[in-house]
């Protein structure tokens, strides 16, 4: 049994490499990585935020002065359209994880259930609970 189930570990795995949302997340983060406007952005925010994690580690409070930065960094690279697909192309791939690992985790919890869920979610015969499809 162990090995049917890596086999369609493997099988799930290979499906999810070639979705189009793993396509559209790296097309997104090429050509967010290639914006250098995009790569200013970013690097002035981890700045701002390392001096932020800096401070509380040494317990000072931010002013704000600091906030106000912060957050206006944080809005130019919300609004930097490089920037913008690419936190979007990540959330679409998320979601399609979170499907997934609902899917899974419905599964385990309601091993006992005998549910069936494919692609077209629960089969005929119910799923008695199973939070699928």
């Amino acid at each position: 049994m162990t090995n049917e189930i890596i086999e369609k570990a493997q099988i799930l795995a290979d499906a999810i490499a070639r979705s189009p949302e793993l396509a559209e997340l790296h097309s997104k983060e090429d050509a967010m990585t290639a914006d250098e406007s995009a790569q200013k952005l970013i690097a002035e925010l981890q700045k701002a935020q390392e001096r932020f994690m800096e401070m509380q580690q040494n317990n000072q409070e931010l002013s704000e002065e600091d906030k106000k930065a912060v957050d206006e960094i944080e809005s130019r690279v919300e609004a930097n359209p490089a920037i913008s697909d690419y936190m979007k192309a990540q959330d679409e791939f998320t979601q399609m994880l979170d499907s997934v690992n609902a899917i899974l985790a419905g599964a385990i919890a309601n091993s006992s259930d005998s549910c069936s869920c494919g692609d077209g979610g629960c089969s005929s015969s119910g799923c008695g609970g199973c939070s699928c499809g």
